[in-house]
């Protein structure tokens, strides 16, 4: 049993100390998935420690009860991280058509952060589309797109053999692209 199981697991009974020794230890992995995250889609006005420190409050604020692993905390960070993104990119895009009524002037780089939030959140639908469908495969892409978590990593994480893990993710990849390409359409 790992150390982070274990530490876990004394959480669960009860042991705060053990708790913060677990989020200690595993702080790294968190700092690595938002850096990963915020190379991808939505993350052009984040940062990686405010984003840690976000996904950190979600966190702890759920405990130690039901998280089994270091896998399965990352893959709830992944979902923590998804979340607080998509949360940002709605309010950019709330404040880009007036939410705030305050007139700004844009450069590229608040018109470009602009254009990726409303692709994030684009992405989003599809994917809830996608879950309703296939629950595995959105978990997939949330682990590998919005946690930055190697293939390995998500199998991990998702407690499936790795070539199922790949095999999901491609799965996903195509059928999202074509949700996607008839949402730009209209269809």
């Amino acid at each position: 049993m790992s150390e982070v199981t274990q530490l876990l697991q004394r959480a669960r009974e009860g042991d705060n100390a053990a708790w913060d020794q677990v989020v200690a230890i595993i702080y790294d992995d968190l700092r690595r998935i938002a850096r990963g995250v915020l190379h991808g889609p939505g993350g052009a006005t984040l940062d990686a420690t405010g984003l840690v420190h976000d996904c950190y409050l979600r966190l702890s604020r759920a405990g130690p009860d039901g998280v089994l692993n270091r896998q399965h905390f990352l893959a709830l960070a992944a979902k923590a991280m998804r979340q607080l993104m998509l949360n940002h990119a709605r309010d950019r895009v709330t404040a880009k058509r007036g939410g705030g009524a305050q007139q700004v002037t844009f450069d590229d780089a608040d018109l470009a952060a602009d254009a990726q939030a409303e692709q994030l959140l684009l992405l989003d639908q599809a994917l809830l589309h996608l879950a309703n469908e296939d629950e595995r495969l959105a978990k997939v892409v949330e682990c590998r797109v919005f946690a930055g978590l190697s293939e390995q990593e998500t199998a991990d994480a998702l407690d499936m053999p790795l070539r199922s893990s790949q095999r999901l993710f491609a799965e996903a990849r195509q059928r999202l692209t074509v949700l996607l390409h008839d949402s730009a359409i209209g269809g």
